[in-house]
């Protein structure tokens, strides 16, 4: 069952379409032969039994003279011809259900059990013996006296109509489905990409569905940007009460305790890195989009991750045109290295690797990694992980910033820790 929900829309519906024109199908054959062809098999057998009794009545009744034009004119006129003992230089080979059908018919109208022996030999014979005053002949005919083109013609039939239907039915599945496959990549995609055509000559409510989405996206666009732009002006704002408290802290009087003053100079820079990284993710929503070599990007962050302090090493191909916004995905690395370097060891590796359909950019750290199920909290704003890789990790807007500036270059970001130790950042987009 979960190997059927994991199937993509077009093959759950062609199979199961499929399926129900091949049973339907076979279930018409079923019938048909049922109603048609086996009725029509007994009688024929009926038919050719009272041949066979009439011949060999005849055939003993008639005089050695007379026998041999009676069987000139038995064979040619109804393919049947009598021997008095069976060839026994013709090997037996499997029944047949019309020998079996055959038997039946001549028990009926001889009142004994009667065997059809079915000799092989360049043409399959059956073997019929009849007893008449004592006298057994047999009575023979070949399997061509059996031929009817009705019984293939409608397996042809219903072969072809068979085939045909399966045919229409992937047709006209791909056809109502292909929108379907259009309208999920929009779904998938940027809000900044340009939406997909739907093919030429599809039913215009898969149309209705497109222009409805883009409404609604060009509605959440509008909604981010206002978002943004509140945030970047609440941001904004505060700073100057911020500046005004700093000032007042540096007025206060000398008899202020030193605990006291060293508690509000540290909320205050807290209040301050806190405004810094709202202003960042509010300016990077606001995405300007424009090309640039992202390998360049990340030996300019690689260089400014060393003058801090870590350590760079890094596989990268020597250019990769990149097309977005330069400044917020060079804050998304920046937030990424900047974690590694408090909590990771000041140690890091960049890796490049194109996949089929999607490119993986991963930054790996020495740290001593962050338990399992706390790798996805850690993108929540203000969370502290305490005792996670010796610090209390996570806390504050970094990583919440790192996540949102990467949705809003079209990028997937996750962490998992690596098999040799550490902590990995992934990020990965469709090309």
């Amino acid at each position: 069952m979960i190997f059927w929900r994991e199937r993509s829309l077009f093959s759950q519906t062609a199979w199961t379409l499929g399926l129900g024109i091949v049973v339907l199908q076979v279930l018409t054959l079923v019938m048909i032969v049922a109603t048609v062809l086996y009725p029509l098999a007994e009688r024929s057998a009926e038919d050719l039994a009272g041949l066979i009794v009439i011949s060999a009545k005849t055939y003993a009744e008639l005089s050695p003279q007379e026998r041999p034009a009676f069987l000139a004119s038995l064979r040619a006129d109804n393919g049947v011809e009598i021997a008095a003992h069976l060839d026994r230089s013709i090997k037996h080979t499997h029944g047949h259900i019309y020998g079996w059908l055959l038997s039946r018919a001549l028990a009926r109208r001889l009142g004994e059990p009667v065997h059809v022996d079915v000799l092989g030999g360049s043409v399959r014979t059956f073997w019929v013996p009849v007893t008449v005053s004592g006298q057994t002949v047999w009575v023979h005919f070949d399997r061509g006296r059996l031929a009817s083109s009705l019984p293939i013609a409608m397996i042809f039939v219903l072969a072809f109509s068979t085939l045909a239907l399966l045919v229409l039915t992937m047709i006209l599945v791909r056809r109502v489905l292909r929108p379907l496959g259009v309208i999920s990549e929009a779904l998938r995609g940027s809000l900044k990409a340009p939406l997909p055509s739907l093919p030429r000559g599809g039913a215009y409510e898969f149309q209705n569905i497109l222009n409805i989405f883009a409404n609604l996206r060009t509605r959440l666009q509008a909604m981010v940007n206002h978002q943004s732009l509140l945030l970047t002006g609440i941001s904004h704002d505060l700073r100057s009460p911020l500046a005004r408290l700093r000032m007042a802290w540096e007025l206060l009087p000398e008899t202020t305790p030193q605990r006291l003053r060293d508690g509000m100079l540290q909320d205050m820079e807290r209040m301050d890195e806190l405004l810094a990284q709202s202003l960042a993710l509010g300016r990077g929503m606001a995405a300007k989009v424009a090309d640039f070599d992202l390998m360049v990007l990340l030996a300019e962050v690689g260089a400014d991750f060393e003058r801090e302090g870590g350590h760079w090493e890094a596989t990268l191909p020597r250019r990769y045109p990149f097309r977005g916004d330069r400044e917020a995905l060079r804050r998304l690395l920046s937030n990424l290295l900047d974690n590694a370097l408090r909590y990771g060891g000041g140690r890091v590796t960049a890796e490049f690797q194109k996949t089929p359909g999607h490119l993986l950019l991963r930054l790996c750290d020495a740290g001593s990694g962050i338990p399992e199920a706390d790798l996805e909290k850690v993108f929540e704003p203000f969370i502290r992980l305490d005792d996670a890789r010796g610090h209390s990790e996570g806390s504050g807007l970094g990583l919440a910033i790192a996540r949102q500036l990467a949705e809003a270059q079209g990028m997937r970001l996750r962490l998992f820790n690596s098999a040799g130790g550490g902590l990995c950042a992934e990020l990965s987009w469709a090309v």
